[in-house]
C-alpha cells in the first residue's frame, strides 16, 4: 500500500488537542500615501480575515483535512474570554465543524487576538491582544476535568503551546503521565521557555530555531549542518527522555530522531516538499496535525512524517495560516 492510501486513512483520525486558542485577524488594505500626521503608511482597509489561531489552527487544519467526515474526532480543549474575538471564534469553530464542548469562558481576561496588517502582500505591522500569566487554577481544573473525562475517545493527544498561559508545568506532567498509563501517544509543539515542561512526551516538534534554543545549545547554526543537529537532536531526546523527536529544517525538510532505532542513518533526513514558499506561517501547525492524525489511524512515525512533510510543501505556498484538503494532500504525495 502506497503512502496516498495510507493517507485516505486520516478521515477515521481522533485526536484531542489542548492549548493557547487565540484568533488570527488579518486586515489587508493598500498603501497610497503617508500620513502627514507622522511619517508612517497610511493604510486604505480592502477586507478581514479572521481565522482559528494557536492551537486552534491545529485543529482547523484537521477539520479542513476530514471535510464533512466525522468532525467530532476532533476536540479542541482552550480558553477564551467573553468578547468580539471570542465570539468569532465560536462562529469558525461552528463554521469548521469543530464541537465547542471542549472551550472554557474566562471572563476575567480578553480572548488573545493576533492583528496583522497586510498591505498588498507584506506585512506591515503586527497587534498582539494578550494576558500571558497562568490562568486561575479553577480555569485550570475546569481544564483538566474536561481533558479527563474526554481522553478516552480520541487515540492521540496533542499539546500545543504558545506560552500565553495555558499550559502550566503540573498541567503538562499531567496530561503526559495519564497518556502515557493508557499508551496513547502524546505529542508536542513546545514553546521555547517550556521546554523542560515535557520529559517523557511521545514526540516533540521544534522548528531548528526552537530547538537550538529550548536546548540551550551552544552550537552556532549559520548553515545546515547534519552532524550538528545529530547532536542537538540525540541530546533533547536524552535530556527529555523523548520517545521520537522532529526538528523541522525549513527549505532542508526535516529530521527525524527514534530513541527505539539505533541507526548510522540517524537522524533520517526527509526533503522538503515545496514547490513554492509564499508564507510559512503556520506550518508547524500543519506538520502536527498531520503526523497525529497519521499515527491515530497505525500509520508509523516514517510514513507519518513523510505525509506531513507533504502537506506542509501545500501549505507554504498559500497565504497566510492556511490549511489544506485531503485532496490536496493525496495529490501533493
Amino acid at each position: 500500500m502506497d503512502l496516498k492510501d495510507k493517507a485516505q486513512k486520516i478521515i477515521n483520525a481522533k485526536v484531542l488537542v489542548i492549548g493557547d486558542l487565540m484568533l488570527d485577524r488579518f486586515t489587508y488594505g493598500d498603501v497610497i500615501r503617508i500620513s502627514p500626521e507622522a511619517p508612517v503608511p497610511v493604510l486604505h482597509v480592502n477586507h478581514e480575515e479572521n481565522y482559528l489561531g494557536g492551537a486552534g489552527n491545529v485543529a482547523r487544519n484537521m477539520a479542513a483535512l476530514l471535510g464533512n467526515n466525522n468532525n467530532d474526532n476532533i476536540l479542541m480543549i482552550g480558553v477564551i474570554g467573553k468578547d468580539k474575538s471570542a465570539d468569532i471564534i465560536m462562529d469558525n469553530l461552528n463554521y469548521s465543524n469543530i464541537t465547542s464542548k471542549g472551550i472554557i469562558i474566562d471572563e476575567s481576561r480578553s480572548t488573545i487576538t493576533k492583528t496583522r496588517i497586510v498591505a498588498g502582500i507584506q506585512q506591515i505591522v503586527r497587534i498582539d491582544e494578550e494576558d500571558t500569566v497562568p490562568f486561575s487554577s479553577a480555569i485550570t481544573k475546569k481544564m483538566e476535568k474536561i481533558f479527563i473525562e474526554n481522553v478516552n475517545d480520541y487515540n492521540v493527544v496533542i499539546i500545543s503551546d504558545y506560552a500565553k498561559g495555558i499550559i502550566t508545568s503540573s498541567l503538562a506532567k499531567k496530561i503526559i503521565d495519564i497518556c502515557n498509563k493508557k499508551n496513547k501517544p502524546v505529542l508536542i509543539d513546545p514553546a521555547i521557555k517550556h521546554f523542560s515542561f515535557y520529559k517523557r512526551a511521545t514526540l516533540m516538534t521544534p522548528n531548528l530555531k526552537e530547538a537550538v534554543e529550548g536546548a540551550e545549545s551552544k552550537f552556532p547554526f549559520y548553515e545546515f549542518d547534519e552532524k550538528a543537529i545529530k547532536v542537538l537532536g540525540e541530546n533533547i531526546i536524552k535530556k527529555l527522555n523523548l520517545a521520537k523527536l522532529m526538528i523541522t529544517l525549513g527549505a532542508n525538510g526535516m529530521a527525524l530522531f527514534d530513541k527505539d532505532i539505533k541507526t548510522k542513518n540517524s537522524p533520517y533526513i526527509i526533503p522538503t516538499k515545496a514547490k513554492s514558499v509564499f508564507d510559512v506561517s503556520g506550518a508547524g501547525d500543519t506538520v502536527i496535525s498531520v503526523l497525529a492524525m497519521c499515527l491515530s489511524v497505525g500509520l508509523s512515525f516514517k510514513e507519518s512524517s513523510e505525509i506531513a512533510n507533504a502537506a506542509a510543501g501545500v501549505v507554504v505556498g498559500k497565504r497566510g495560516t492556511s490549511t489544506l484538503t485531503l485532496k490536496e494532500l493525496i495529490n501533493a504525495l
